[in-house]
């Protein structure tokens, strides 16, 4: 692709390619890589990676968007894709340095129909109670984090203004927000009842996206933006943990890639929805309505589990 923006066309098209094809390689190895990491970490030490790997993604989401900035301004586009290319060789580099752990593969029989493996994927998710309400949980919480997530920036704009500063502020203090979650989950070596963190993770960012509609000076909206920041690797982090810990490794992948599709991959599918009612409705009820609704949806979760361990038939 590289080759052809420098040597053939650079019409948009092709950007627009570049970045179909790098949202399914991530559709793919964000599962691979969770499943991955319970069997390279030993388990006593598995909450405190899934910190640090949580922590390292927010700071790569810090970072990465102002080395960019700086290459794009001073040097062009083509060496943003040009360091991409090296450092997409220096990642795959060190992977291949990684010792394949020993783990129950699928006999040659069983590999066989894609289709087949993702259906028995999602019956094997679904006839546990646990699994399944999870994943139904994960629905309704993700559609109702889309408006906050994918409508913070023009609620900026609308809101407070169109300086660059104020747009950049409002990425920075949610990426800060989110390392902070990521290094609090680091510090622990065993979180106790997950679910109950689940449950306060989504409260969290429930609170603080209705206070974000309401609340006028731009620093105090930063506040709760802060907060939503944190909550959200608590939210992620303690779910990788739980599947982690309880699922079987040769169900593991496919219970990652149906969390993937049910949390990410629902965002495009609620914007439909919450994109066009935002050109009618003001996004600040947009985002008190589902900020308040993902309280009251987590709540009714943790009621299921109450007195219920989470576990897998």
């Amino acid at each position: 692709m590289l080759f052809f923006i420098i040597f053939v066309d650079r019409n948009l098209w092709l950007l627009l390619a570049i970045a179909a094809i790098r949202s399914l390689g991530n559709g793919i190895s964000t599962p691979v890589a969770n499943s991955l990491l319970p069997e390279l970490t030993p388990k006593s030490h598995l909450t405190q990676a899934n910190g640090i790997n949580q922590t390292a993604n927010s700071i790569l989401l810090l970072i990465s968007p102002l080395v960019s900035g700086y290459i794009l301004g001073n040097l062009g586009i083509i060496y943003v894709f040009v360091i991409d290319l090296i450092t997409s060789i220096g990642g795959i580099g060190v992977l291949l340095l990684i010792k394949e752990p020993n783990v129950k593969k699928m006999q040659q029989g069983e590999v066989k129909g894609s289709l087949t493996q993702i259906t028995k994927g999602l019956k094997y998710t679904f006839d546990n109670r646990s699994l399944s309400l999870l994943m139904l949980f994960t629905v309704v919480g993700f559609i109702l984090i889309a408006p906050s997530s994918q409508l913070s920036t023009l609620f900026v704009k609308r809101t407070f203004g169109t300086n660059v500063w104020l747009l950049t502020f409002n990425e920075l203090f949610w990426t800060i927000g989110a390392a902070l979650g990521g290094i609090f989950i680091s510090l622990h070596s065993k979180i106790d009842n997950k679910i109950k963190w689940i449950t306060l993770g989504f409260i969290g960012s429930g609170f603080c996206f209705a206070a974000m509609g309401v609340v006028k000076p731009f620093w105090v909206y930063l506040v709760f933006m802060f907060g939503s920041g944190i909550c959200m690797p608590i939210i992620q982090g303690t779910t990788n943990i739980l599947i982690q810990e309880t699922v079987p490794t040769e169900w593991m992948g496919r219970v990652f890639s149906i969390l993937q599709i049910v949390s990410t991959g629902i965002y495009p599918i609620a914007m439909l929805f919450f994109g066009p009612l935002a050109d009618v409705v003001a996004i600040k009820w947009i985002l008190v309505v589902t900020g308040i609704l993902l309280v009251v949806a987590a709540i009714g979760f943790y009621g299921r589990f109450k007195s219920k361990q989470f576990y897998i038939n």
